[in-house]
């Protein structure tokens, strides 16, 4: 779910959240998100889990040790300490909101997330802020309808003092953008491509690295220069590129199998690197027997945020031998 600089380490199982110090050896319960009905029942069994999504989308930790995270049913947070979270509250107006796929952390603990869902009718999605440790969310920015089907992402650019947007889906709705620190004033950078539509990314200062998520063209790690908006193709991948997590001096990035006319194949693999550069596949592992669409594209799921250890942590969804399954490993990696 969530790495921390010092080596802490957060997953999920169902809706409770489980905290590591010690490079993952060894794993203790922090907090439980509330179960509505459904989503207990949902709970019984690994397959129903996955058919209903039982599962904590995002997570963050906050300076004073609350918790903050979201589930694809709202945003809950928890003071420290605290071991049940509480719903928080989105002033989301007339138009109810969709819970984040991620949230992201700026300075002075402001938390900020944008909608994610299908967004079939084309209405604005929006971005939201808290100021007050998650207790309350507002509408911070608002896209115009049509602009953008949702928000996939956002990062605190500390050189820049702005915020990089990340949006998606189809035709003209994918884009990588740049939000002012006051949330008043954004600017695309690149809009319109399916090289333009991504979930993470890594800052190396004069450039922003990320892997493409499309199911519609050949996936790839894509380097964008921060002066020009240029792109570059550094590496194909073989799948949609979902997660992307800093180890130490070691850049992970995973697919997902999302078939596809482009997308062929049928492993998810785990990509390393030192310098955003050179990629080394390092693992691999092939999508289980149950249907997509109902139980979940095959992925290897890696922790947001960004730890100072080269330990790597990452869990497999959807396919064999790491289904509902925490890996923690090391790898000599040189370039």
């Amino acid at each position: 779910m969530h790495a921390e600089a010092d080596g802490t380490l957060y997953v999920a199982r169902h809706y409770r959240i489980y905290r590591s110090q010690d490079d993952g050896c060894s794993w203790s319960p922090v907090a439980s998100m509330p179960y509505s009905p459904k989503r207990r029942i949902g709970s019984l069994t690994r397959l129903t889990s996955r058919l209903l999504r039982v599962e904590v989308r995002a997570l963050l930790r906050l300076d004073d040790g609350t918790l903050v995270a979201s589930n694809r049913e709202g945003v809950y947070y928890a003071t420290s300490g605290a071991a049940q979270m509480q719903r928080s509250q989105v002033d989301d107006g007339d138009t109810p909101s969709w819970p984040p796929m991620t949230m992201s952390l700026g300075p002075n603990n402001r938390i900020l997330w944008g909608e994610y869902g299908a967004n079939r009718e084309k209405r604005s999605a929006r971005i939201f802020v808290s100021d007050d440790g998650g207790r309350r969310f507002a509408v911070a920015y608002a896209f115009k309808p049509g602009e953008i089907r949702h928000i996939h992402n956002l990062y605190f650019d500390a050189g820049l003092n702005k915020y990089w947007v990340l949006a998606g889906d189809h035709e003209h709705e994918p884009g990588i953008g740049l939000l002012s620190a006051d949330l008043r004033d954004f600017d695309w950078v690149v809009k319109g491509e399916q090289s333009h539509r991504a979930v993470g990314m890594f800052d190396f200062g004069d450039r922003i690295v990320y892997g493409t998520d499309t199911e519609m063209e050949p996936n790839a790690v894509i380097s964008l220069d921060k002066a020009t908006g240029k792109l570059r193709r550094v590496v194909e991948t073989d799948g949609s590129c979902i997660y992307a997590c800093r180890f130490g001096g070691i850049y992970a990035i995973t697919t997902s199998i999302e078939p596809s006319k482009v997308n062929h194949c049928r492993s998810a693999k785990l990509l390393l690197s030192r310098d955003g550069e050179s990629w080394h596949e390092v693992f691999a592992a092939p999508k289980d027997c149950w249907n997509e669409n109902y139980f979940q594209f095959g992925s290897l799921i890696l922790p947001r945020g960004a730890s100072e250890r080269e330990t790597i942590i990452f869990s497999g969804q959807a396919v064999r031998s790491v289904d509902d399954r925490v890996r923690v490993c090391k790898w000599t990696l040189t370039e």
